[in-house]
């Protein structure tokens, strides 16, 4: 069996237990289940090294995030600070956040977007301290991600969820804040694409770190009067069906490979009169 067809079966597997999920009346036990039937493939199948749970995110002033569905974070040097039906971790150590929605039409998916907005505005910008026998280095951390999954579309298509997901984005306005990533199960994907038009080349584009500099650079460019390429960058449609999960993990795992974190410093939650840690590597 290639591994595109062992994906596909799993992708209808998780559809199952989904629809027989549909049996359960409550709703908030119904959105529990359907977290926690993606969480269970997660934690079974990334390397160990990514932990995968639910709850909030805190940061270094006390600024919480919302409930988050299905938090990915550095299961090696983050601490979880709080660890009950729901967790919470500090910020430092969380690679991304992944939304979860049964039905994904216009109002939930906006929902979700604005909740991966909320979580992107709460990360950290400071600097790491890392050591070794040569010297101290300084480390900014990478930009995490955020992605939204749904199940199923409802009588939308994947490309009306473009235009929702494109009309949001431009609200947003700040290229920090906007997901990486939409996945409907057994329909497709959505995500960004960068296309230089003087080169006549394209590549996806996944990472937010590539996509601030992107933009950034393009403006520095502008206001120097400096010569630049053509570049766009747009919202690309893959209506991949039955291949939309082996897709969706191989998107998740470049996303993760790319990300350096900083490692959390408690002192700095609990007393910053503290000195900071220093990393040794």
């Amino acid at each position: 069996m290639k591994l595109e067809d062992l994906f596909s079966s799993i992708e209808s597997t998780l559809l199952s237990r989904f629809k027989e999920s549909g049996f359960i009346n409550h709703n908030g036990d119904k959105g529990e289940n359907r977290e926690e039937i993606l969480i269970e493939f997660l934690r079974n199948h990334l390397p160990k090294r990514y932990g995968v749970t639910k709850g909030e995110v805190i940061t270094q002033k006390g600024e919480r995030s919302h409930a988050i569905d299905i938090i990915i974070y550095d299961s090696v040097n983050c601490p979880v600070l709080y660890a009950g039906k729901t967790s919470i971790l500090p910020i430092e150590g969380v690679y991304g956040i992944i939304e979860v929605k049964s039905t994904l039409f216009k109002n939930e998916a906006l929902d979700a977007l604005s909740k991966v907005e909320s979580f992107k505005k709460l990360a950290p910008r400071e600097l790491g301290i890392t050591s070794s026998q040569d010297a101290v280095t300084l480390h900014r951390p990478s930009r995490p991600f955020g992605i939204v999954l749904g199940y199923q579309l409802s009588s939308n298509s994947i490309t009306s969820l473009k235009n929702n997901w494109k009309e949001q984005a431009y609200e947003v306005h700040d290229v920090n804040y906007v997901a990486n990533l939409i996945c409907v199960l057994g329909e497709g994907l959505l995500h960004f694409e960068k296309y230089n038009l003087t080169k006549g080349e394209k590549d996806i584009l996944l990472d937010t770190d590539e996509f601030v500099d992107l933009v950034t650079t393009a403006h520095k460019r502008h206001r120097n009067g400096e010569e630049c390429d053509e570049i766009l960058a747009k919202i690309i449609a893959e209506e991949t069906k039955d291949r939309t999960f082996g897709r969706f993990i191989m998107y998740l795992l470049i996303m993760l490979t790319k990300i350096k974190l900083n490692v959390p410093d408690l002192t700095r939650y609990i007393d910053p009169e503290l000195p900071m840690t220093i990393v040794k590597e």
